[in-house]
């Protein structure tokens, strides 16, 4: 048996305006949409980590509170500080940091999406 990667998805109680804030804040280029059968896009960065974003009622899920998520997007960025500041501005929420940890030397902390998904950052210096 052989696994391949594929995109994490995020059901979504607004997916056009989630797509969007994807899009638009964290850079996410849409790369296919499907809306016959259902609301459906791919999303990738120009370094190729990809997200799918569906409408959460069309999959029959009820999203609950979506900070207990337990699977979390964990991204990397250059500037955890200045991601942060960017984020703020773009309507998310820095939910805890920025942090440096002093025995493996690098940046992290974590933001909510403009739904609550939480997203875990950490800088390249993360182990």
């Amino acid at each position: 048996m052989t696994l391949r990667p594929r995109e994490t998805v995020i059901l979504s109680d607004g997916p056009s305006v989630l797509v969007a804030w994807y899009r638009d804040v964290l850079g996410f280029a849409v790369t296919r949409e499907f809306s016959d059968r259902y609301q459906y896009s791919n999303l990738e960065t120009s370094t190729g980590m990809r997200i799918g974003i569906a409408s959460a009622k069309e999959m029959g899920v009820e999203p609950g509170e979506r900070q207990n998520n337990t699977v979390v997007l964990q991204i990397e960025v250059d500037d955890v500080r200045g991601f942060f500041d960017h984020v703020r501005e773009h309507g998310g929420e820095v939910t805890f940091g920025p942090s440096f940890d002093e025995k493996d030397k690098f940046w992290f902390g974590a933001i909510r999406d403009v739904e609550g998904n939480p997203i875990w950052v950490v800088d390249a210096q993360c182990p």
